[in-house]
């Protein structure tokens, strides 16, 4: 059975609020929320993220808290980046349409420049979520 959109979506809220159990550990959860919210369209995204606000407050808390006791640790992921960047990405998800996004490395430091890579990784255009 294929999962609903709102199931991804809260499936990758629940990923990264399990962050806070790899404080301080290589993890590839965050690759995995990537996937699922790059599943997302954009209006699916922005809508989920005013639908669940108090569950998507919490996510980004934990992966605050795991980006700042985090190395930018390489791994298992077809990215090729660390676990900070992957927080970047996720900070982006999560915040990116209300302006509070937060790069935790030098490589991702606009959501311009997350909206060029998910174009160029995965072929989708996430730029509606700019306005």
């Amino acid at each position: 059975m294929n999962k609903s959109s709102a199931q991804k979506f809260l499936q990758g809220l629940d990923i990264c609020k399990s962050l806070v159990d790899y404080k301080y550990q290589p993890t590839n959860l965050t690759f995995q929320a990537i996937e699922l919210f790059c599943e997302l369209s954009p209006t699916e995204l922005r809508r989920f993220t005013e639908e669940y606000a108090a569950a998507v407050g919490a996510a980004y808390n934990a992966v605050y808290e795991y980006a700042t006791t985090a190395d930018n640790w390489r791994v298992d992921c077809q990215m090729g980046f660390g676990v900070k960047d992957h927080c970047s990405i996720l900070s982006f998800f999560l915040n990116g349409d209300r302006g509070q996004f937060e790069s935790f490395t030098g490589n991702f430091t606009t959501p311009e420049v997350i909206c060029e890579l998910i174009q160029d990784w995965k072929g989708i255009d996430i730029t509606e979520l700019l306005a």
